[in-house]
């Protein structure tokens, strides 16, 4: 979920029976705007390093189980190196959080870079969010211990082929030597079931967890985005626009419908990428506003009817896949 931050939720995950997962952040809004102005990069690394730092270290004196981070391992995300070595240095000194940062995902890049191996040398689980069978062998070929594969139907950075769920995992299952978790429009116990039926080895949920008490998201985007499906009663309600780092899914507002008009009126990619800077700031972050900002999330969005606590959203999808699966038994054996 980066740029934003998930520290809090991460850590209800965890304590609630799931993976919590850190996001990769972003540096704050006023250097955000520094950079735009000044057109240079300085003091965004060492900002986003202490604000991992500062993640990793307090999901681990919260939650009582492991954890995990997700690192953008894309050319535009040049401090990832520095940030990976300070992971792994601040595990081999800290003997707690070594016992619960257990887990690496990395996305939204090539997972043959060679620094990246340095995962592997440190004993973490290492996986892979991938968009397609060809990315898949080729993050197997890295060494992944498992593949996240992803469809079309996700929110945020989506493949730039709309390749959805349900012929994404089961064609990733059946070309992988590792476990695949299969995320993209999951948000319920009939999704796992589903997910497992394809031969997933479990579930990647993330708009799901956005409408929750504890994600740190702005309160009026978490009402935006259970209202979907009201307000958008005879179209869709999320929809697809190019950005500065690829294709995006949103929820549909003034804010992604003029990014739209923006990309394809062939304005030059600095005012796209300041466009979006700006925007990223607005909606799940302080001001909460939720036209004018961007609202990063899946089609399932429509799906969803209210916020709930991430030990709740756990234990209806545990209750609901148990029965589902009773149900499908009596049916149909």
């Amino acid at each position: 979920m980066g740029p934003y931050e998930t520290t809090d939720l991460a850590i209800a995950v965890t304590n609630a029976g799931g993976m919590g997962v850190v996001s990769h952040p972003a540096p704050s809004a006023e250097t955000l705007k520094r950079m735009i102005e000044a057109g240079t990069l300085e003091g965004a690394f060492d900002e986003v390093m202490e604000k991992v730092r500062s993640a990793i270290l307090n999901v681990k004196a919260a939650a009582d189980g492991p954890f995990g981070i997700n690192l953008r391992v894309a050319p535009e995300q040049p401090e990832v190196p520095a940030v990976l070595d300070m992971i792994i240095e601040e595990r081999e000194k800290d003997a707690e959080l070594a016992s619960k940062l257990k887990l690496i995902i990395t996305s939204a890049g090539n997972p043959a870079q060679p620094y990246l191996e340095k995962i592997k040398e440190a004993r973490m689980l290492w996986f892979h969010n991938v968009p397609s069978v060809y990315h898949a062998r080729k993050a197997q070929g890295a060494g992944v211990d498992a593949l996240i594969a992803t469809g079309y139907e996700a929110g945020g950075h989506v493949a730039y082929e709309p390749v959805h769920t349900m012929v994404l995992v089961p064609e990733v299952v059946k070309n992988a030597d590792v476990p695949v978790v299969a995320g993209g429009g999951i948000c319920d116990g009939k999704g796992l079931v589903a997910a497992l039926a394809m031969g997933a080895a479990g579930i990647y949920m993330g708009t799901r967890f956005i409408a929750t008490e504890e994600c740190e998201f702005n309160r009026p985007a978490k009402e935006a985005i259970i209202s979907a499906s009201d307000r958008f009663g005879k179209e869709a309600a999320t929809f697809v626009t190019q950005g500065f780092f690829g294709p995006l899914r949103h929820l549909k507002n003034k804010y992604s419908l003029e990014l739209d008009k923006i990309v394809k009126g062939d304005a030059p990619t600095t005012e796209v990428f300041n466009y979006e800077l700006l925007g990223s700031q607005l909606a799940f972050g302080p001001k909460g506003d939720v036209e004018n900002g961007a609202i990063w999330c899946g089609q399932v969005a429509i799906r969803l009817k209210d916020i709930l606590t991430a030990s709740e959203v756990i234990e209806r999808v545990m209750e609901e896949a148990e029965s589902t699966l009773k149900e499908l038994s009596q049916k149909y054996l």
